[in-house]
């Protein structure tokens, strides 16, 4: 399967950020976001992925700033379209 492929397979199990709840400082249920670095100059890979919201603060207080581009349910789903919009492989 080729990277758009993969790509288009893994947008298909991403979800939207309206559909959660919040539970202290994570959601429930437990969801895992794909994030753009905007300011890459000292950032090295442009694509980062943890558990969300928790992650997204960790990078935009190291970077300055960064956006949601993908929310997962399942982790493994959100760490493989991590690497592959880094061109880490498949």
């Amino acid at each position: 399967m080729g990277r758009k492929q993969v790509i288009q397979a893994l947008e298909q199990k991403a979800v939207s950020c309206n559909d959660m709840k919040y539970d202290g400082r994570l959601t429930c249920p437990k969801s895992y976001g794909v994030y753009q670095i905007v300011n890459t100059a000292n950032a090295g890979k442009t694509f980062r992925y943890g558990n969300h919201p928790v992650r997204q603060s960790e990078l935009q207080r190291e970077f300055g700033d960064c956006c949601l581009v993908y929310l997962f349910l399942e982790r493994e789903y959100a760490f493989r379209m991590q690497k592959i919009l880094n061109n880490d492989g498949d």
